[in-house]
């Protein structure tokens, strides 16, 4: 937790400049790992502009067995508010994305799309409540629930489809399906063309499953392959151009789809895989079998591989929540 504070300390003294759009860079690397895009934690938070008063917001994870990953949020200025997909993961991240809107538009944030409902995207909620008093936070169904205890739950639900208007534009939040959380959101804007997809589409990122629907995850990244879309945007990962972003999306299908293939190989193989415990050293023969190939290399493959294997196998049992 001492590593957590000093690094997002670095982050909201960084923040207090507003840095600005980020400049051009090296962008051969996928990888969601901020060390192999040369940048250190003091080049964010940073914003870019995707089309017209639409932002794609980074900030930082918490750092995992040494590796930094970005965490991205949406931005969606209109002439009548602003609507966010999804925060950052505590109160000083999410006041100095709360600085950014107030140095782009005098117009308050009306709604909160939680899209994930995990901790690194709706932990600095408060910060938004405190600044925009009225905000409204609209999850799906299966986040609210998970969502219940919190201090600032969600009041509104998606099931299916939703169209706001604010001000002129059409912003439309989807259920296309449960993926990484299983309350997952995405957010649509027609004129633009924009896709915000959260945690559904992990740029560069193993694929990470603690609360995942492994199988249903896949067809739920078809069903947004399958919209009118000029631009995807991932939850983790960099924003590069529009055709770079569509292929990795794929790209990320393609990891998931060749995890849980392997995950199969190792159930049938009769390997066993007991849940790690921090602190203790617990069994995985699995995944001392397990062969990954190039996604051995992809950001937090060594905290999430062992996780990617019980999630499987959960999924092959018929063990996971309904």
């Amino acid at each position: 937790m001492k590593v957590l504070r000093i690094v997002f300390a670095w982050i909201v003294g960084a923040a207090v400049g507003l840095g600005g759009a980020w400049a051009q860079e090296n962008t051969n690397v996928s990888n969601a790992d901020i060390a192999l895009r040369g940048l250190t934690v003091d080049d964010f938070p940073r914003w870019k502009e995707l089309a017209p008063n639409v932002y794609a917001y980074e900030g930082l994870h918490a750092p995992i067995q040494g590796q930094v990953i970005n965490t991205v949020s949406l931005i969606v200025i209109t002439s009548d508010g602003v609507l966010v997909a999804d925060g950052q993961g505590d109160v000083e991240q999410s006041q100095a994305m709360v600085d950014t809107i107030e140095k782009l538009t005098s117009e308050p944030v009306k709604y909160m799309v939680i899209a994930s409902d995990h901790g690194d995207h709706t932990g600095g909620n408060a910060a938004f409540k405190a600044a925009f008093p009225d905000i409204v936070f609209v999850s799906s169904p299966a986040s609210r629930k998970t969502l219940a205890g919190n201090d600032n739950p969600p009041t509104e639900t998606v099931s299916d489809e939703r169209t706001i208007e604010i001000g002129d534009t059409e912003i439309q939040i989807l259920n296309l399906g449960r993926a990484h959380t299983g309350g997952d959101l995405v957010v649509y804007l027609p004129q633009s063309r924009v896709l915000f997809m959260s945690e559904i589409y992990l740029r560069g990122v193993f694929p990470a499953t603690r609360s995942a629907y492994p199988s249903e995850w896949v067809r739920t990244i078809e069903k947004a392959q399958a919209l009118d879309v000029s631009m995807v945007v991932p939850g983790h990962g960099f924003i590069d151009d529009p055709e770079t972003m569509k292929r990795d999306l794929e790209a990320s299908r393609k990891a998931l789809v060749a995890v849980i293939a392997e995950a199969k190989r190792l159930h049938s193989a009769g390997l066993s895989c007991s849940p790690a415990v921090r602190g203790q050293s617990t069994p995985c023969e699995a995944a001392e079998k397990a062969s990954w190939g190039e996604y051995s290399d992809w950001a937090l493959a060594g905290s999430q591989a062992r996780t990617a294997i019980l999630k499987v196998y959960e999924e092959l049992e018929g063990k996971l929540p309904d």
